[in-house]
């Protein structure tokens, strides 16, 4: 069951908890709330709309598209973040979107055309604060902080190709912290 939800309306976003409804839960490290996802998808797209979602990760983004009427498309470089968000699109809803789950890489989006893209809402790795996966070289969350700069530089120019005119593009992103310094 869902929780009780209001869009937010301003700019400092507070949820009184993390969001447990459908299928979503914390065991994926560093995924972001529910809530995060379901507002900016429900504030800055439409019914029916392709949404992109990058970084998958736990499947945040793409559980909220296919409980608000959303199609979408999620990435990851990682086969084991592909498989946990396939798992937890496992769901029957009231609606029927197309919702895509491929292996790739975000700096090089060679499957999505230009332009073809209603919303951006991705939650990349912070560099390498939070490592998640093991031997794949071209994971971001493997790349000191110079290097992860020039890959995410890569994996905005690819949003920028990929989305529509007039459309939006949200990147969640925190502070980086290491060794108490932010």
């Amino acid at each position: 069951m869902e929780e009780k939800f209001e869009l937010e309306t301003n700019t400092v976003w507070s949820f009184p908890n993390r969001g447990k409804w459908a299928t979503h839960d914390a065991k994926y490290r560093g995924n972001f709330s529910p809530y995060v996802a379901k507002n900016i998808i429900l504030r800055y797209s439409k019914s029916n709309d392709i949404v992109l979602d990058q970084f998958i990760g736990g499947g945040t983004t793409l559980i909220e598209c296919k409980l608000n009427n959303r199609n979408a498309i999620g990435i990851d470089i990682n086969p084991s973040a592909v498989e946990i968000t396939k798992s937890k699109l496992d769901f029957n809803c009231e609606f029927n979107n197309d919702i895509k789950v491929e292996l790739g890489n975000a700096c090089d989006l060679k499957n999505i055309q230009n332009e073809s893209v209603d919303l951006i809402c991705t939650h990349p790795p912070y560099a390498d604060i939070i490592k998640y996966s093991e031997d794949i070289d071209e994971d971001l969350s493997h790349l000191k902080y110079k290097d992860f700069l020039v890959a995410i530089e890569k994996v905005a120019s690819e949003c920028y190709r990929v989305l529509k005119k007039d459309k939006f593009c949200a990147i969640v992103m925190g502070d980086t912290r290491k060794n108490g310094m932010v």
